[in-house]
């Protein structure tokens, strides 16, 4: 599986600190990667945009956690190091990648970076 970082990858590890995304994805897409935790495929491409549009591989995750749904007003403050630091609230986080609803629901992925220079 191949998941994107198109806003976000200058926040991936060595030269920030993102090990965490949220994603507004239909039912079946996070279906289909609690499946492949479930199964222990745990490794995934990561791409700065997607390939069909000209995109290139950056690097891989390793899945450290199995996916799964959290309401955006109930994300913790010490998330938004872990998304990367690009905001300094939750609110503005919510208002910059969500609209500002704090009221979806988003699959929230935890997962290690390894650049594709470092990649097997």
């Amino acid at each position: 599986m191949i998941i994107s970082f198109g806003w976000t990858a200058q926040y991936l590890p060595p030269n920030g600190t993102k090990d965490t995304t949220r994603r507004n994805w239909k039912t079946r897409t996070l279906a289909s990667w609690q499946k492949a935790w479930d199964e222990g495929r745990l490794v995934h491409d990561a791409v700065d945009k997607n390939l069909a549009y000209g995109g290139k591989r950056i690097g891989r995750i390793t899945l450290i956690e199995r996916p799964y749904l959290e309401p955006l007003s109930q994300m913790p403050q010490k998330d938004l190091v872990r998304e990367g630091g690009m905001c300094d609230t939750v609110p503005g986080f919510i208002d910059a990648y969500f609209d500002g609803n704090a009221d979806q629901e988003v699959a929230v992925v935890r997962f290690g970076f390894e650049p594709l220079e470092v990649a097997a």
